[in-house]
C-alpha cells in the first residue's frame, strides 16, 4: 500500500505543476526540430520510444527525413550484481534507424549489431532475454561468455480515405548466439520474430487503433564438455551442470543436457490519440499478449522428442503519454507505464502446475523543459513473486525507485552545442520474504536464491552523468556522446545460510559513442 500512495503523491504533484502553467499555443511539430535535437535531448527520446513501443504512431511523432547511423562502446565492471550476472562486460554497439514518407505511406526502420563479452559469469546458461523460464542449465563454474545479437525492427502506415483509415504493421526480429569457451561450454541461439497489425480511424481531435499480434520463437541449448574427463564428472562440483525446472528445484545432470524452447504468441492491443487544443496531445495505448513457451528434449521417441514442461505467461501494459507545450519555449510532459505479468508452468515430470512466477511494476516519469534546461523526476514501484510448489521456495520482493535528473544545452559555438545531463536515483525495498527449504533445496539452487534476494533488496544509490557534443548544420551531422555510471550499495540484510559469493559494494558503468545523423 506504502507504493501506491508514493505513485498517486508523485501524480498529484505533476499534474499540480500542469494547473499552474500559463496560456497554451500551438504545439510545434516533431519535424521543426533540429536533427541532433531529435535524437539527443530527453524530451524527444521520451516520446520517440513511446512510438517505437507503439507503431501506430510512427507519422506523429517520429522525425521524417532523417536518419541515424552510430556505434557504442560500453564497458561494465563491479560486483554488485544479481548471481548470475556478469562480473564484468565489453560491449559494442552498432545501430542504424530512420524514418521517410513516400506519399500517403511512412515507413520506419532500425537494424542494430551487439557483441558483447560476459567475463566471470556463472550459475546459468542463458540468452539474457527469458530470464523468467523455469527451465535452464548451470553450474558454479564461471566461465567467459559471448554474445552476438542482430535486431532488425520496422513499422509501415498507409492512410486510406482522404488519411481517414491508417493500416499499420510492425515487425520484429531478433537472432542470437551466446557461447561460453571454457568448461562446462554452453551453446545458445535464439529467434524471435513478431507482426503487429492495425486499423484505425482518423478525425480532427481523435484517432484511434485496434491491433492484433502474433509471434513465435525459440532457443536452443545445448551444454557440453572440450575436455572429456569432465563428461561424467560428479566429484567436482564446480564442473557438475544442473537442471533448474522450477524456482530451486535443481537436479545433477550428467548427460543429455540439451533442450528446444518453442515459442508462441498471439495479443490484441488499443491505441488511443487525443487532440483536444494546439498545445496537448494525449496518447494512451493497452496491450495483452498470451505467450506459450515448450520445452523439450530431442530423442529416438516415436515423436522424437520428450516433454519437459510447458510455460504460459500473461502480459498485460499500458501506456500512457501526455505532450504539452506552452509559451517561451516551455513544454511538459508527463508518461505512465505499466505491465502485469502472471506465468505458470505445467511439468511433466509431476503432470501439474509446479512453478508460478508474477511480476507488476508501474513508472511515472514526469519532465518540464524551459529554453536551455530539462528537468525530469519519476517513481517506480515494482513487486516480482516466484514460487515452487514441491520445494516450498518462495521469493516475494518490493522495490521502489526515485528518480530526478537536470539537463542543460550549452552553445559551443555557430554549428555545435553542448548537452550535459546529471542523473540521481535512489532503490530500496519497504517489503521483502524469502522462504527457502532446507531439506529439499540443494547447494546449487540456494546459492542462486540467497544471492538474487541480497542482490534484489539491497538498497543502493545511482549516480549518472552524459556529456553529447553534437554539430546542427543544414543536411548532415555528427554526435559524440560520453556516458559514467556509478552505483553503491547500502547495508544487506542478514541470512542464516553461508554463502559462497556475496553482493559487492558497487559497480561502474562507462559509454562512449559515435554518431552520424543525416
Amino acid at each position: 500500500m506504502k507504493s501506491i500512495e508514493y505513485i498517486a503523491a508523485a501524480t498529484a504533484f505533476f499534474l499540480s505543476c500542469i494547473a499552474v502553467q500559463g496560456q497554451i499555443k500551438p504545439s510545434a511539430t516533431v519535424d521543426s526540430l533540429t536533427a541532433t535535437l531529435y535524437w539527443s535531448q530527453p524530451s524527444s527520446i521520451m516520446s520517440h520510444d513511446m512510438a517505437v513501443r507503439n507503431r501506430v504512431w510512427i507519422s506523429e511523432e517520429m522525425k521524417n527525413k532523417s536518419s541515424i547511423l552510430g556505434v557504442q562502446q560500453s564497458i561494465a565492471k563491479g560486483s554488485f550484481q544479481p548471481a548470475q550476472g556478469a562480473d564484468g562486460l565489453k560491449q559494442t554497439y552498432i545501430y542504424t534507424e530512420g524514418k521517410t514518407k513516400w506519399q500517403k505511406t511512412d515507413f520506419w526502420g532500425r537494424f542494430s549489431y551487439d557483441r558483447s563479452s560476459e567475463d566471470s559469469t556463472s550459475l546459468r546458461h542463458q540468452s539474457r532475454w527469458n530470464e523468467d523460464a523455469p527451465v535452464y542449465f548451470g553450474s558454479l563454474k564461471k566461465n567467459k561468455y559471448n554474445r552476438e545479437t542482430y535486431k532488425l525492427d520496422a513499422g509501415i502506415q498507409h492512410t486510406f480515405l482522404n488519411n481517414r483509415l491508417p493500416i499499420s504493421l510492425g515487425i520484429d526480429y531478433r537472432l542470437g548466439s551466446h557461447y561460453s569457451n571454457n568448461d562446462p561450454r554452453g551453446d545458445i541461439k535464439d529467434m524471435n520474430l513478431q507482426f503487429e497489425l492495425s486499423v484505425g480511424h482518423n478525425l480532427p481531435k481523435i484517432s484511434y487503433h485496434l491491433s492484433g499480434s502474433w509471434g513465435y520463437g525459440s532457443e536452443r541449448v545445448n551444454v557440453g564438455y572440450k575436455n572429456e574427463k569432465y563428461t561424467k564428472n560428479t566429484e567436482d562440483p564446480l564442473y557438475v551442470n544442473w537442471i533448474m525446472n522450477g524456482f530451486g528445484n535443481a537436479r545433477e545432470k550428467i548427460s543429455e543436457i540439451n533442450y528446444n524452447d518453442l515459442i508462441n504468441r498471439t495479443g490484441i492491443g488499443g491505441h488511443l490519440l487525443l487532440k483536444p487544443n494546439g498545445a496537448d496531445r494525449i496518447y494512451l495505448n493497452g496491450r495483452y499478449i498470451n505467450e506459450k513457451q515448450s520445452f523439450r528434449r530431442n530423442d529416438n521417441s516415436k515423436q522424437t522428442y520428450s516433454l519437459l514442461n510447458d510455460y504460459t505467461k500473461d502480459i498485460s501494459s499500458v501506456d500512457f503519454l501526455w505532450s504539452r507545450q506552452m509559451h517561451n519555449q516551455t513544454a511538459l510532459k508527463l508518461a505512465l507505464t505499466g505491465q502485469i505479468e502472471e506465468g505458470k508452468d505445467f511439468s511433466y515430470t509431476y503432470l501439474s502446475n509446479n512453478y508460478t512466477y508474477q511480476q507488476n511494476q508501474m513508472q511515472i516519469k514526469g519532465l518540464f523543459g524551459f529554453r536551455q534546461f530539462q528537468t525530469e523526476g519519476s517513481i517506480a514501484v515494482r513487486n516480482f513473486r516466484k514460487k515452487d510448489g514441491v520445494t516450498g521456495n518462495l521469493m516475494d520482493v518490493d522495490q521502489i525507485k526515485a528518480g530526478i535528473g537536470l539537463n542543460r544545452r550549452f552553445g559551443v559555438n555557430e554549428r555545435a552545442d553542448l548537452l550535459g545531463s546529471v542523473h540521481y536515483l535512489r532503490q530500496w525495498s519497504p517489503a521483502n520474504d524469502l522462504s527457502v527449504s532446507d531439506l529439499n533445496t540443494g547447494n546449487f539452487a540456494r546459492q542462486i536464491l540467497y544471492q538474487d534476494y541480497l542482490y534484489e533488496t539491497a538498497p543502493s544509490n545511482t549516480w549518472t552523468t552524459s556529456w553529447i557534443w553534437m554539430t546542427h548544420r543544414d543536411k548532415t551531422d555528427w554526435s559524440i556522446q560520453f556516458q559514467l555510471d556509478y552505483q553503491h550499495r547500502g547495508d544487506l540484510v542478514s541470512l542464516n545460510y553461508d554463502l559462497s559469493a556475496l553482493p559487492g559494494k558497487d559497480r561502474f558503468l562507462g559509454k562512449l559513442g559515435i554518431s552520424y545523423i543525416f
